[in-house]
C-alpha cells in the first residue's frame, strides 16, 4: 500500500511527464509537417519535463528495483534527448551529432519504460503496464526514426518520429489518468 504523500508525488510526476510528452509530440508533428520554427525549443522543453517527471516518480521508495531503475533510466534518457535537442537549437554541435545524442536518449527512454512495464505486469498492474509499453514503443520508434534521418531518409524518419512521440504521449497520458483516478 502506498501512503498518501507518495501517491501525490507519483501523481505529480505522471502529470509532468504527460505534459512533456504532449509538448514533444507537438514539436515532432510540426516538424513532420515541415514547420521547423520552434521545433528544437519545444523538443528541449518537452523532453526536459519528461525527465523531471520521471525523476520525481523515482524519488518515491518502491519495493521493486525494476520499477525504481526503470524510472531513473527513463529520466536519464529524456534528459539526454533534451540535451541533444538543446545542442541542435544552439548549433553547439552539428546536426548529426545532436541527433545521435537524441537516439541514445530515446533508446534509454524505451528501456526505462520497458522495465517499468515489466515491473507493473509482475505486480498485476496491467493497466499501468499497457501505458508503459505504449511509451516504450513510442520512444523506440523515435530512436528508429531519428536513425533514418541521420541516414539520409528525413521524410520517412520524421514521420516515424512523429508517430513515436504521439504514442509516447498516449501512454503517458493514459498513466497520468490512471494515477489521478486512484
Amino acid at each position: 500500500m502506498v501512503d498518501r504523500q507518495s501517491q501525490e508525488i507519483v501523481q505529480a510526476g505522471a502529470l509532468i511527464i504527460a505534459l512533456g510528452t504532449n509538448i514533444s509530440a507537438v514539436a515532432e508533428s510540426r516538424q513532420a509537417m515541415g514547420i521547423e520554427a520552434y521545433g528544437d525549443l519545444l523538443a528541449t522543453i518537452g523532453e526536459g519535463l519528461q525527465a523531471v517527471g520521471a525523476f520525481v516518480i523515482g524519488t518515491v521508495p518502491d519495493e521493486g528495483i525494476l520499477s525504481f531503475s526503470g524510472n531513473w533510466i527513463d529520466g536519464i534518457g529524456a534528459a539526454t534527448s533534451s540535451v541533444g535537442s538543446y545542442l541542435a537549437l544552439t548549433n553547439t554541435v552539428d546536426r548529426d551529432q545532436s541527433e545521435r545524442i537524441i537516439v541514445i536518449g530515446d533508446s534509454f527512454q524505451s528501456m526505462g519504460a520497458s522495465m517499468s512495464a515489466l515491473s507493473d505486469y509482475e505486480a498485476d498492474n496491467v493497466n499501468s503496464a499497457r501505458g508503459n509499453v505504449t511509451q516504450a514503443l513510442g520512444a523506440g520508434l523515435e530512436a528508429i526514426g531519428t536513425l533514418l534521418i541521420i541516414n539520409d531518409n528525413p521524410e520517412s524518419g520524421q514521420l516515424i518520429v512523429a508517430i513515436g512521440s504521439t504514442l509516447q504521449a498516449i501512454g503517458a497520458n493514459y498513466i497520468a489518468r490512471l494515477e489521478w483516478g486512484e
